[in-house]
C-alpha cells in the first residue's frame, strides 16, 4: 500500500510538471520525457504482463513543448497496452525507440506486437471521432497528430494488418521551426 501510494504521488508530480502553458519550449533530453511516459504506465504494463524494451540509438537534447510530447507518448503507450491486452496476443512486447532522423529531427517510435490495425481502420486512424475501442472517444490520435504538426513534426502509423502489431512514429525537429529564423 505504501509503495502504491508513493507511485501515485510520483505520477501526480510528473503530471503537474508536464501540465504547462502551451507554447513554452524547453531544452531537454528527449529520452527523459520518454522515460517519464513509460514510468506513468509501469504498473499497468506489469499488471498486463507486457515486456518493455528500450532501444535508444541516440539520446538527443532538443528544444520542444514537453507537455505536447508527453501527451502524445502517453496516448501511444496506452493504445499499445490495449492492443497487447488481447487473449489472442501471446507475445506482449512493447518497444520504444529513440533515434535521430537526419541532423535536425528526432524520431520516437512505439512498436507493439499486438492486435494490429486493419487497412480499413488505418485509412481513418487520425480522423476526429474515429475509434476501434468500445469505450473510445476517437480524439487521442487525432489530437496527437495535430500537436505533432504544431511542433513542426508528424505522427504516423504503420501496421501489416490485423494480428501483426503496429508502429506509431512521432517525429519533430530538434529546434522549434520559429527558433531557426
Amino acid at each position: 500500500l505504501a509503495q502504491s501510494r508513493e507511485h501515485v504521488k510520483t505520477i501526480i508530480a510528473m503530471q503537474q510538471s508536464h501540465a504547462k502553458v502551451t507554447g513554452i519550449h524547453e531544452s531537454m533530453a528527449v529520452v527523459d520525457v520518454v522515460e517519464d511516459a513509460l514510468r506513468l504506465n509501469t504498473i499497468s504494463f506489469t499488471r498486463h504482463e507486457i515486456r518493455v524494451r528500450r532501444e535508444f540509438a541516440a539520446k538527443p537534447t532538443a528544444t520542444f513543448e514537453r507537455h505536447k510530447v508527453m501527451q502524445i507518448l502517453v496516448n501511444l503507450l496506452t493504445n499499445a497496452k490495449h492492443a497487447l491486452d488481447k487473449p489472442e496476443v501471446k507475445d506482449k512486447t512493447l518497444t520504444v525507440r529513440v533515434a535521430l532522423n537526419g541532423n535536425d529531427s528526432v524520431r520516437i517510435s512505439v512498436v507493439d506486437t499486438g492486435s494490429g490495425i486493419t487497412s480499413e481502420s488505418m485509412a481513418r486512424l487520425f480522423q476526429h471521432g474515429f475509434t476501434t475501442k468500445p469505450q473510445g472517444h476517437g480524439f487521442g490520435l487525432h489530437h496527437g497528430a495535430l500537436a505533432a504538426k504544431e511542433m513542426g513534426g508528424s505522427l504516423t502509423a504503420h501496421s501489416e494488418g490485423a494480428g501483426k502489431g503496429a508502429t506509431f512514429t512521432l517525429e519533430f525537429p530538434l529546434h522549434p521551426p520559429d527558433a531557426k529564423a
